[in-house]
């Protein structure tokens, strides 16, 4: 069995290192067939060709494509990942991406971990109480979240906070005299900037958690071994942990990676609603302003972060899963 893994680790350790290198292949070729030109977006209308092509010359926009793919691949690996074109021009991207990273961890990452924990537990008991006015009612609330754009429950819930409670913060991570705070109240002022958004995000993240808990666990229950555990006179409570819940995970494990993965993406709709300073209104303000370093460098850590969170999934399921074959 262990020999096994091990093949299995470095078949799937292999795959993703081709996976990776494929992925910033395609990162790079998209921003250069993508139309406009970048040396334009940072220099007044009306600049001379001279000026237009010095840019492009400082940026290397106009060797062959093959050598700026060598120098792309070869700055990313000693951690350089240019410089902003518009965004914060000639800054490095490094330390734009940094910040913004840490917001989006702070409300993605807390969110999805919320998310999983209630969404796991309430799926769990509309599951164990199928056919109950409780399951009815649960996944009435479950479809309608689920269903519903997070944009709209975004912008209902900032209506209502900004007419019935007017000085509760609607936009950005944390206020104007955070830097003078101490830890604790660093840390308060970026609950109270958070709960909004962070609200807005958990909502529809337990209720997509709730319903693949739900659906697995009812398909669990109708197994063999399921009945045989009843026929022994095992407690309710027993057959719902020892038995159902292990192998109801499965499917939830593999949703969790996806999730996971998508932390460092951020969530774009909620992240420009609230004006929230994260790696998705960073993505979006780079879009806008056709600041390519910005976005090959947010796609890269986006891609990256969901190819290596599938890989923990997929390892974790070998474990779990006597099923999956290497």
């Amino acid at each position: 069995m262990a020999r096994d893994f091990r093949s299995y680790i470095f078949r799937k350790t292999v795959y993703l290192a081709i996976t990776i290198l494929l992925i910033l292949a395609f990162n790079f070729i998209l921003f250069r067939i993508m139309p406009g030109d970048p040396a334009r977006a940072v220099i007044p209308k009306g600049a001379s060709d001279e000026v237009i092509a010095m840019l492009r010359d400082k940026w290397g926009l106009d060797e062959p494509y093959l050598s700026q793919f060598v120098t792309y691949l070869v700055n990313i690996f000693q951690g350089d990942l240019g410089t902003s074109f518009t965004v914060r021009v000639n800054y490095p991207v490094t330390g734009i991406i940094g910040p913004a990273l840490a917001n989006t961890l702070v409300l993605v990452g807390t969110g999805t971990a919320l998310a999983v924990l209630a969404g796991v537990m309430l799926g769990r008991l509309a599951a164990w109480r199928r056919g109950t006015v409780t399951d009815r009612v649960a996944s009435g609330f479950f479809l309608i979240f689920y269903c519903m754009p997070t944009f709209l429950f975004a912008l209902i819930l900032l209506s209502l906070f900004t007419k019935y409670i007017p000085d509760w913060p609607s936009r950005g991570a944390y206020g104007e005299d955070y830097r003078y705070l101490d830890l604790w109240g660093k840390i308060g002022d970026r609950a109270y900037h958070t709960l909004l958004p962070l609200g807005a995000l958990v909502v529809e993240e337990i209720a997509a958690f709730a319903i693949i808990t739900r659906s697995a666990l009812i398909d669990v229950m109708t197994e063999e071994y399921m009945v045989t555990a009843v026929a022994k006179g095992m407690r309710s409570k027993d057959i719902l942990h020892s038995h159902a819940m292990p192998n109801a995970m499965l499917p939830v494990v593999t949703v969790v990676a996806m999730y996971v993965g998508w932390v460092l993406s951020g969530s774009i709709m909620i992240e420009v609603i609230f004006s929230y300073p994260g790696l998705g209104k960073l993505t979006w303000d780079a879009v806008w302003g056709e600041d390519y370093p910005v976005l090959q460098a947010a796609f890269m850590l986006e891609t990256v972060a969901v190819l290596i969170a599938n890989y923990s999934a997929d390892l974790l399921l070998f474990k779990l899963d006597p099923r999956v074959k290497i």
